[in-house]
């Protein structure tokens, strides 16, 4: 089962893919979003975890490019984000991507709460 996780933050992206492979999991980091989609496209993950503030095209921009391509309609996605603070409570719930809602959780995250999401999504 693999995990796509794509950040273009490289220490985050370093110490995301360092908690989750001490978990279990196997995981393909990428800093870069065109590298990271083209191994999408390349590999199909069970799951993707990605930043919603990237360089040239966002996070969510990606995601709704991939779910046009049905081989990634079950695909879940985890946005992962610096965005969230205490007052924005609709991103904590999770972001609208093509009339989908997606899981967010913030950055910085809390291990447990991310671990508890990549292990309801991935089966």
């Amino acid at each position: 089962m693999k995990i796509l996780l794509i950040d273009d933050d490289k220490d985050f992206c370093l110490l995301t893919e360092k908690v989750l492979t001490i978990n279990g999991y196997q995981v393909d980091a990428f800093f870069d979003a065109e590298r990271g989609v083209k191994y999408a496209q390349e590999n199909r993950p069970s799951l993707i975890l990605m930043d919603i503030m990237l360089p040239g095209l966002s996070g969510p921009e990606i995601i709704q490019s991939l779910k046009e391509n049905p081989l990634f309609k079950d695909v879940p996605v985890i946005f992962l984000t610096g965005l969230v603070t205490g007052n924005e409570k609709e991103l904590e719930e999770g972001i609208m991507v093509g009339g989908k809602l997606y899981q967010t959780i913030g950055k910085p995250y809390e291990i447990e709460r991310l671990l508890a999401a990549v292990k309801r999504h991935v089966k």
